[in-house]
C-alpha cells in the first residue's frame, strides 16, 4: 500500500529525532516528491529543504551533491509558491553546498539564481506588498528604514544583472557595452565635432569611432567633441572606466575557479 505524503513527513520527523538522519533525508524527499506531483509547492520546498538538512547533518559522507540537490529542488518549488525570497535563501545553501562538493557550475548557476530571486521579492516588496507570500509564515516589522534598504538593494540588483549578470555572467557586460557605444554614436549624431579645424556634422562611422575611442579611453584627440557632446563623451567615459574592469573580474573570478 502506497504512503500518503503526510505518513511520510511524519515518520521522517520521527527518523529525526532517533537521528536516523539518512532514512529521515529519504522519506523527506519522497515525501517532497508527491507534494510537488500533488502542486504543493510549498510544502515540497519545505520538505526538500528537510531533506538537506538532514544530508548536511549525516556524518561521514563524502558528497554533499545530495544536499546541494535538495536544497535546489526546494528552492524552485518555494520559487513556484512565489515565496521568492524562500527561494533566494535556499539557492544560496544549494550554491555552498556545491562550492563544497567541487561543483562550480552548478554553484555558479546556484548563485545568480539566488540573487535574481532576490531581486524579484523586492520587486514586489516594493510594487505589490501586499501579494508577497511566505512558505513559512514570519513576522516583519515594515519601516521606513527597512524600505530605503529595499529600494537600494534592488537598485544595486538590477543593475548587477544589467551589466555582469550578478558577476556570474561576463558575457553580459560586453553585450552591455556595446549597447552604451551604440547608444552614445546614434547619441553623437545629434551633435557636431571638431575634426581638422573644422567644424562637422560625424556621420555614423566617425560617431562610432569616436564611440568606441571615448569608451575605451583611448583619446586620440584627432576629434573633439563640442556642445552638448561633450556631456555624452563624459558619461560614456565615465562607464567605460567602470564597465571594462567589471568585465576583467567577472570573468577571471568565474573562470578561474576551473
Amino acid at each position: 500500500m502506497l504512503e500518503n505524503e503526510k505518513v511520510l513527513e511524519e515518520k521522517a520527523h520521527q527518523s529525526l529525532q532517533q537521528q536516523n538522519w539518512k532514512e529521515a533525508y529519504e522519506l523527506f524527499k519522497k515525501a517532497a516528491n508527491i507534494y510537488r506531483e500533488k502542486n504543493n509547492h510549498s510544502q515540497a520546498a519545505v520538505c526538500f529543504a528537510s531533506a538537506a538538512s538532514c544530508w548536511n547533518i549525516k556524518v561521514g559522507e563524502k558528497t554533499f551533491f545530495n544536499a546541494a540537490e535538495a536544497y535546489e529542488l526546494a528552492a524552485k518549488e518555494a520559487y513556484q509558491a512565489q515565496d521568492y525570497e524562500y527561494a533566494s535563501l535556499l539557492y544560496k545553501y544549494a550554491a555552498i553546498n556545491y562550492e563544497r562538493d567541487g561543483e562550480f557550475l552548478n554553484f555558479s548557476d546556484a548563485i545568480y539564481n539566488s540573487k535574481d530571486a532576490y531581486r524579484k521579492y523586492l520587486l514586489y516588496f516594493l510594487i505589490k506588498p501586499k501579494k508577497v507570500k511566505y512558505v513559512i509564515e514570519k513576522q516583519h516589522i515594515f519601516s521606513l528604514k527597512t524600505l530605503i534598504k529595499h529600494i537600494f538593494h534592488f537598485i544595486l540588483l538590477f543593475f548587477s544583472y544589467l551589466i555582469w549578470g550578478y558577476g556570474e555572467k561576463p558575457s553580459r557586460t560586453i553585450f552591455f557595452g556595446i549597447f552604451v557605444i551604440l547608444v552614445a554614436s546614434v547619441a553623437y549624431m545629434f551633435g557636431n565635432f571638431i575634426y581638422d579645424n573644422s567644424v562637422i556634422s560625424p556621420t555614423f562611422f566617425n560617431a562610432l569611432y569616436f564611440s568606441i575611442i571615448t569608451f575605451t579611453t583611448v583619446g586620440y584627440g584627432d576629434i573633439v567633441p563640442i556642445g552638448f557632446n561633450k556631456i555624452i563623451a563624459i558619461c560614456e567615459a565615465f562607464l567605460g572606466i567602470f564597465i571594462t574592469p567589471i568585465f576583467i573580474i567577472g570573468f577571471s573570478r568565474k573562470y578561474l575557479r576551473f
